[in-house]
């Protein structure tokens, strides 16, 4: 048997089967936020054309936890259907040892940690960030827009009020009333119709009415001045964007390099521990994934969600103690890294007899 032709049989009967589980999970995880982000949109709070921005922003986030994970179960699968249609006692029998099997993995493996390293140091922090900013401009962009059909909309804080009989795919509005506060008393505007546009130079919400009558001075007296008008324009300025930099999980990873406060330091080693765990995990679940003859091809799975459940934990206890000065940060999270290299270690031994290339097809 050409050793070659094994390794790219087992990294691509692998990767197909990481593809598939990444989209399951990535397909549940997205579901769920969509529901919220979706709900806030029939709400009102954000237009319904950032959805898919959204979505696609907390995906890149998302796959920073779901690639360790995936890869650990999608190497479990695909060992369980070849230990249970017996090609690994084939391979075995064609004289390829635990170093042949170890390959490919280790190949698949190297390439997805590259991509978590992207995605937990640039990424991810980015996305994070434009999502932010992306749902404050939508918040803003639905407040200031004064054109609702059929219903009083309330604009800039409650600063003005606006109301229209209907409104056009293109933003168009007829049958308008707006009443705006003023120092000098209340004008109150009656538009047969009207359109908004945003300014790009300052960001003001220009709003446009045609043929209508203005109506100026203060409720209950009878000195009202009256205007009529073909065209006449108002200017509404929505409050600064203000970021939030208070997450540190959206901070630039340059900014954490240089910090030396203990939350600043306890987020880079849990962006680190990212790329580090795809590996360990990798070789964790090939002996995990050690099937008898007679056992089910989804059999050892639960061990293997035990296994991951553990580590995370641990990374999340980890953290929690450098964030509190209780681990130092010598130490950091490579204790935990450490305890689960040693696991596999002797899991490998336990199952192959050891990197000795002989692989074992006995069962535990």
């Amino acid at each position: 048997m050409k050793i070659r032709i094994l390794d790219r049989y087992l990294f691509w009967e692998t990767a197909q089967v990481w593809l598939a589980v990444t989209g399951v999970l990535l397909t549940i995880l997205l579901s769920d936020r969509f529901t919220k982000i979706l709900s806030k949109a029939a709400a009102g709070d954000i237009p319904r054309e950032f959805l898919l921005q959204v979505a696609a922003f907390n995906g890149l986030r998302f796959l920073v936890l779901l690639i360790p994970v995936s890869l650990l179960l999608a190497i479990m699968l695909a060992l369980g259907r070849l230990y249970r249609d017996q090609e690994i006692a084939a391979m075995a029998g064609c004289g390829a040892g635990l170093r042949h099997f170890y390959r490919p993995f280790a190949w698949l493996a190297g390439v997805l940690s590259l991509l978590t390293a992207l995605l937990a140091f640039e990424w991810g922090p980015w996305a994070a960030r434009r999502m932010d900013a992306l749902l404050r401009d939508a918040s803003v962009s639905v407040q200031y827009s004064p054109f609702e059909a059929g219903q009083f909309k309330s604009v800039a804080g409650g600063r003005a009020l606006f109301y229209s009989d209907s409104v056009d795919a293109e933003g168009r509005a007829t049958g308008v009333f707006a009443e705006i506060p003023e120092t000098t008393g209340t004008r109150l505007i009656v538009a047969r119709s009207g359109q908004h546009a945003v300014d790009p130079a300052t960001g003001e919400r220009v709003l446009q009415l045609h043929d209508g009558v203005r109506y100026t001075g203060e409720p209950g007296r009878a000195d009202y001045e009256l205007l009529g008008f073909d065209s006449f324009s108002l200017r509404v300025r929505p409050p600064p964007i203000l970021g939030d930099i208070s997450k540190r999980d959206r901070a630039d990873t340059r900014d954490l390099l240089v910090s030396d406060r203990r939350e600043d330091r306890a987020e880079l080693h849990w962006r680190l521990a990212a790329p580090l765990s795809v590996l360990l995990l990798s070789f964790l679940a090939i002996p995990l994934a050690h099937l008898g003859p007679r056992a089910g091809r989804y059999s050892r799975l639960v061990w293997g969600i035990l296994a991951y459940l553990i580590y995370s934990n641990l990374l999340a206890v980890g953290q929690t103690l450098l964030q509190r000065g209780a681990v130092p940060e010598a130490l950091g999270l490579w204790w935990v890294h450490a305890l689960a290299a040693i696991t596999a270690g002797a899991l490998i031994h336990l199952r192959h007899g050891g990197f000795t290339g002989k692989t074992s097809l006995t069962t535990a």
